[in-house]
């Protein structure tokens, strides 16, 4: 009897496992972020694509609200996005962001300068 328990718990294990949401998929979305001086959103596509719009909140030497799309990816504990409009300078439309905590409804990456930021789902 015992020889066929493990079996049916490595089985129901597998299943568990399998059944729980890929990384991707559940960054999938759309996402709202509220930065002290700018605020933004960015939908996530599962077709590793995204669109953005960012606008300011406390200063107006930009447009009143900036677009953008890429494509994204996550490679192990990081974000990685490539933008492909002119909204960023030459030197950031690659960009990596390391994961601090992403759950079902909250995102928190760390930039390269430290700085966290929290995006949190919209529903």
């Amino acid at each position: 009897m015992p020889i066929r328990i493990i079996p049916i718990a490595a089985c129901g294990l597998a299943m568990f496992v399998g059944c729980e949401r890929s990384a991707d998929s559940k960054l999938v979305g759309s996402w709202r972020v509220t930065g002290r001086d700018d605020a933004g959103q960015i939908n996530y596509r599962k077709d590793h694509t995204f669109t953005s719009r960012e606008w300011a909140v406390t200063y107006t030497h930009q447009p009143p609200v900036v677009f953008d799309t890429g494509k994204w990816q996550l490679r192990e504990n990081k974000l990685v996005m490539d933008f492909n409009g002119g909204s960023h300078p030459r030197d950031a439309t690659h960009m990596e962001f390391s994961l601090a905590v992403f759950d079902d409804d909250h995102l928190v990456i760390r930039q390269r300068s430290g700085v966290l930021t929290m995006l949190e789902r919209q529903k």
